[in-house]
């Protein structure tokens, strides 16, 4: 089943961005139990004897640790302002592609088209190639920063579509060179393990990822 996988990002610590999410967890957690107390102190010195028994469950460190984890991985990290502290670029989107293929004679054998769609969160990533005869998907990704640009380097597996008798499945090996605005990337590509060509492609952004 195709989903999205982890990547790493040289240079940065998620351990670090972990901490600081659990002490303002930690923090949040015991100013909602104080307060809950306290509402309940107040209700019952204004004579509301009369309020059903309950058990307070605390509001624990890891429960508001966990739902600000959810929301930091799927979009807090990807704001404007927390992106520029957490130093992870967002190449989510859909991505317009044109490559050049050359064989092993490294000559140039078609030049083709077709789609990129990333999928990005603050631990995974998933990365989507299709043309009109066949598709690629990630398997293992790493992003790394080099000065103002960043380099998404990606394993894949490549499956033709039917009646494409003249390629065969196989994996390879992608670089893709951002530029500053990530509003375009270069790269290029090898392919083994049941088709040996290689290529460069151009991208440019079309639609970014919400979510």
């Amino acid at each position: 089943m195709l989903s999205e996988h982890e990547y790493s990002v040289v240079g940065h610590s998620r351990s670090k961005i972990g901490m600081y999410i659990a002490f303002f967890a930690g923090t949040i957690a015991g100013a909602l139990t104080v307060g809950a107390g306290l509402i309940l102190t107040l209700a019952r010195d204004a004579g509301y004897q009369s309020l059903p028994e309950f058990v307070l469950w605390p509001v624990t460190g890891a429960a508001v640790f966990g739902i600000m984890f959810l929301l930091f991985d799927r979009f807090g990290w990807r704001w404007w302002g927390i992106r520029s502290v957490v130093g992870i670029p967002d190449v989510s989107g859909t991505w317009s592609l044109d490559g050049v293929s050359y064989g092993q004679d490294h000559q140039p054998k078609w030049q083709w088209s077709g789609q990129v769609e990333i999928t990005q969160k603050y631990e995974k990533i998933f990365v989507c190639l299709r043309t009109a005869q066949s598709g690629s998907h990630s398997i293992s990704a790493a992003l790394v920063p080099e000065g103002r640009r960043y380099r998404l380097i990606y394993s894949y597996r490549n499956q033709p579509k039917p009646g494409e008798p003249e390629l065969q499945a196989h994996i390879g090996h992608c670089e893709l060179l951002f530029e500053p605005g990530l509003q375009s990337a270069e790269g290029s590509y090898f392919n083994g393990g049941g088709r040996f060509t290689y290529g460069t492609m151009n991208l440019k952004r079309g639609v970014p990822d919400a979510a």
